[in-house]
């Protein structure tokens, strides 16, 4: 009888230590954004229902959903954006017919840098990116800010089994920036699901995924690592070309490790409003390739008779403003890694992923029950068994991994409304 190892893996880098099915109420269009120069799709273009809260964001290959009510007029407009291009603007009408796979191509064009001379700043990018870090305490709010998000987290084998995926609403107590407070968060409703047989030779459970998608927030904690005036010491930074995001500019720093340095650092680039020096957006990996001892940052519990490689490790964190505050808006944390079996030619590869998109916040936060509050030791699947409300997903009673995290944000937010109105 073949015997499965487990594999325990759990987040420390910031450690101090039935498809969803549409109702007739509502019509949907689908567009694929691509960049008018090279024609390469664009992920991560933000999509817009002028006039409305109704948004999304493009996938990997450029393509974007959306959910409009059925009455919105046809002569509604579309934006569509990005940085580093211009925006574009459609008619509901434009997109009459598509769907996913009959999306409707829409071309930005990159955008040449014009600045207005008084926005002009010094681009040296040892200031620029010491200036946004020391503005966090003015940029951020400096208290209690409640929050309610979606969070999941998948476990996947090769390039399409899913080995677990779990589900939650969150309630989130945001700590003030510039404190040494910690954010707590709570289930609301959540659930999940196994999908591991008799081939998989490894039960991997993940540990601290809620816990560590707080932890990366580079405006509350060490920034790529290392405290604000260690940054010089620790990375090359480097002034890339400004890009734009509608009609905000960003300032782009890039980062590196040093050479010569023995622990495992970051690389990445930092995006900082150019009115506010805000910090709006960081993307980084962790310098884990090619290095044996990465795998001791993740693996808490191994098997002897298995190697591991850990193969990349990617981290996003967008932030969004609002009055004169930027609040924590979205991250996302991916981790793949190689397994190989002792005497075997023969390799696995496995990704762990967790998301949490931030769907709305207010001034009071809330009172996170004892039970509901969810701890670094705490597994997502064994946690979310306690909150499983079937009634709460309704016709969305199957997960999906696939799904662009906007748009089942969407079916989120309706039933959270409707909920809190009965």
């Amino acid at each position: 009888m073949k015997r499965t190892a487990t594999l325990l893996i759990a987040f420390l880098l910031l450690l101090p230590r039935c498809l969803a099915q549409d109702t007739p109420d509502f019509l949907q269009i689908a567009g694929k954004v691509i960049d008018g120069a090279t024609g390469k799709p664009l992920h991560y273009a933000s999509v817009e229902l002028a006039g409305t809260h109704i948004a999304n964001v493009s996938n990997a290959e450029g393509v974007f959903t959306l959910k409009a009510d059925s009455r919105t007029a046809s002569s509604a407009l579309v934006t569509i954006s990005h940085l580093g291009y211009g925006t574009v603007t459609r008619r509901l009408s434009d997109f009459e017919g598509t769907d996913a796979d009959h999306p409707l191509k829409i071309s930005l064009m990159p955008v040449s840098l014009s600045l207005n001379p008084a926005l002009i700043r010094s681009q040296d990018p040892e200031d620029l990116l010491l200036s946004a870090l020391y503005r966090i305490r003015q940029n951020y709010p400096d208290k209690h800010v409640g929050m309610t998000a979606f969070y999941r987290e998948l476990i996947k084998k090769g390039n399409s089994k899913y080995l677990a995926m779990n589900e939650a609403i969150l309630d989130i107590d945001k700590a003030p920036y510039g404190s040494y407070q910690i954010d707590r968060a709570g289930i609301y409703k959540g659930r999940g699901s196994l999908n591991y047989d008799s081939s998989d030779t490894l039960f991997i459970k993940y540990q601290g995924g809620v816990v560590s998608i707080f932890d990366i927030d580079q405006a509350k904690n060490p920034f790529a690592l290392v405290g604000i005036n260690d940054v010089p010491r620790f990375y090359e930074l480097k002034s890339e070309p400004a890009e734009f995001l509608g009609d905000r500019m960003f300032y782009v720093v890039s980062f590196k490790q040093k050479p010569g340095l023995d622990e495992i650092y970051m690389r990445g680039k930092v995006f900082i409003d150019s009115e506010s020096l805000a910090i709006g957006r960081v993307e980084m990996w962790m310098n884990v390739e090619g290095r044996e001892d990465a795998v001791d940052l993740f693996v808490l519990k191994r098997p002897q008779s298995t190697r591991f490689e850990v193969k990349s490790a990617g981290y996003v964190i967008n932030y969004k403003p609002s009055g004169d505050k930027w609040y924590y808006d979205y991250a996302k944390m991916e981790i793949k890694f190689e397994t190989r079996r002792k005497r075997s030619l023969f390799r696995n590869h496995y990704t762990v992923m967790s998301e949490i998109a931030v769907t709305d916040h207010k001034d009071v936060p809330p009172v996170i029950d004892r039970d509901a509050r969810v701890k670094f030791r705490d597994q997502m699947t064994e946690k979310v068994s306690a909150f499983t409300d079937e009634n709460f997903w309704e016709n969305y009673n199957v997960i999906e991994p696939d799904a662009d995290i906007e748009a089942i944000i969407r079916k989120i937010v309706r039933q959270l409304k409707k909920h809190n109105l009965e």
